[in-house]
């Protein structure tokens, strides 16, 4: 039985990237749950895939004055929904529309929870979660995140969850709404095993991936060990920081390869493409600072490839609640902190911190610097990944020096051994620490149970009027003093 309503899927864009694979995944499995909807979107799909997408330009990044108002757009929204499923009832469902991109979808969100819509509101990045550029434009808006019986916020982990609990939503508006991993084509094994590793970070170069750790690995690991990275940016505000890499690269010759994926092969004579890349590749590796919902953490999984890297608990405690190990993972990579200074990091944070505050129109209190340099801290040592990018160059020259090799240290569950020893034993083991049927909680059948359910709740729900958890209160959770992070500055 065809359900009684459709669904309008909403998002600025459908670039190559994990929002759009999560739409992709969305509009299939309602197509195999029979439940007619449409995909707006500010630009064309660019795979080129075969879905009911209908472009609403309004809806692309927009953060310079004119362009639509929010009741312009809505309009247009409206009439594109219309003319693609006529006139059923709709749930619509928005990815990120707080994140700061467009000047006006906070607003036609707001407007849609006024009139008592079917919303989902789902987040996969927050502008209060270290994206102080995209915060001025949501801002000021007045009705950020409304929530009621029709209006219900999607998290992709717990911890976000939680943010938004201890600021006021009540938790029967809210829903955990994990991303479904897919199963990719299958990765013919080699046929002959290789002489040394090849460890492939298969991600967009942005800032938070933090790049630098994989230098620093690539002069710890055995000899002959390669590190690539899949793809560059795409964005233009995070290329200076992937060009400053890029010239280390150059520079020191260290075996770090970026954006590989099309340019450069794996091995002589192999194709440049991606599948190639998975298949040669022997690990798969994390270094990321921050992540929605940690794609990267499982996906190795499917393809049989074992990960290490830096572990996320902010996504991976659900992974460990829903019984799976996802790799061989550090909660923190250590320095000396006299390899640094603890004056010049105390200098670096106050000019860091008081301009990303200032971003976020907070001001730089006492406490917070106190708290934020304490945390960065650890018993005489510094994360790594908690350094700003020439504090890190700084670090790998001595490093390259032959200065102090075992001095550099990783830290797993409180308890710390050489990173250059743990490395030469992880990148012996070729076994990944979970099997792809661990991740049953994560199917695609799995999603579309939890699409089908949420929507009838929306659709089953008597509009009332829509409140709001206060914006200032998600603010101060996520600035909360201690939390400070550079590469998230």
């Amino acid at each position: 039985m065809t359900p009684p309503y459709s669904v309008a899927i909403v998002h600025y864009h459908l670039h190559r990237g994990g929002v759009t694979r999560v739409i992709h995944t969305a509009s299939r499995c309602l197509t195999e749950l029979g439940i007619r909807h449409v995909i707006l979107s500010g630009e064309p799909d660019e795979s080129g895939a075969s879905l009911p997408v209908k472009v609403v330009e309004g809806l692309r990044y927009h953060t310079d004055p004119g362009g639509p108002t929010a009741r312009q757009l809505m309009k247009e929204m409206k009439a594109a929904v219309v003319a693609s499923l006529g006139s059923d009832p709709i749930v619509w469902h928005f990815h990120n529309h707080s994140l700061g991109r467009n000047t006006v979808i906070a607003d036609v969100v707001a407007q849609l929870a006024e009139a008592g819509e079917a919303m989902v509101l789902q987040f996969h990045d927050l502008a209060e979660d270290g994206r102080p550029m995209n915060y001025p434009l949501i801002a000021d808006a007045e009705l950020l995140y409304p929530h009621s019986p029709r209006i219900k916020q999607a998290f992709l982990n717990s911890r976000d969850r939680r943010h938004f609990l201890a600021a006021g939503l009540p938790a029967g508006h809210s829903v955990l709404l994990p991303n479904a991993i897919t199963q990719p084509a299958a990765v013919k094994p080699l046929e002959k095993k290789p002489d040394a590793a090849l460890v492939l970070y298969p991600i967009r170069a942005i800032r938070r991936k933090n790049l630098g750790e994989l230098f620093l690995l690539s002069v710890l690991s055995p000899k002959g060990t390669r590190y690539a990275v899949s793809l560059a940016p795409d964005a233009v505000r995070w290329m200076p920081v992937y060009e400053e890499w890029r010239a280390f690269a150059a520079d020191t010759g260290l075996p770090v390869l970026l954006d590989v994926v099309g340019r450069l092969s794996p091995s002589p004579k192999s194709p440049r493409t991606y599948a190639s890349w998975l298949r040669h590749a022997t690990h798969c590796i994390n270094t990321s600072v921050a992540e929605g919902f940690g794609l990267g953490f499982l996906e190795p999984v499917t393809l049989g490839k074992p990960l290490l890297g830096r572990n996320l608990p902010a996504v991976t405690n659900d992974f460990a609640e829903a019984g799976i190990v996802p790799g061989r993972l550090y909660d923190r990579l250590l320095v000396p902190v006299e390899w640094v200074g603890r004056e010049t990091l105390r200098q670096r944070l106050i000019r860091s911190m008081r301009a990303t505050l200032e971003s976020y129109g907070e001001p730089m209190s006492n406490e917070h610097l106190e708290r934020s340099f304490a945390a960065m801290l650890h018993d005489g040592h510094l994360d790594f990944g908690n350094l700003p990018e020439d504090l890190q160059r700084q670090v790998i020259h001595r490093l390259l020096s032959g200065d102090g090799l075992d001095q550099v240290l990783v830290e797993i569950r409180a308890e710390t051994q050489p990173a250059r020893t743990w490395l030469r034993r992880t990148l012996k083991l070729t076994e990944p620490t979970a099997k792809p049927g661990d991740l049953l909680p994560y199917s695609t059948d799995a999603y579309s149970s939890r699409l089908k359910k949420l929507y009838a709740e929306l659709i089953d729900a008597k509009p009332e009027p829509p409140e709001e958890v206060p914006k200032h209160k998600i603010l101060a959770g996520y600035l909360k003093p201690g939390s400070f992070h550079f590469l998230l500055s």
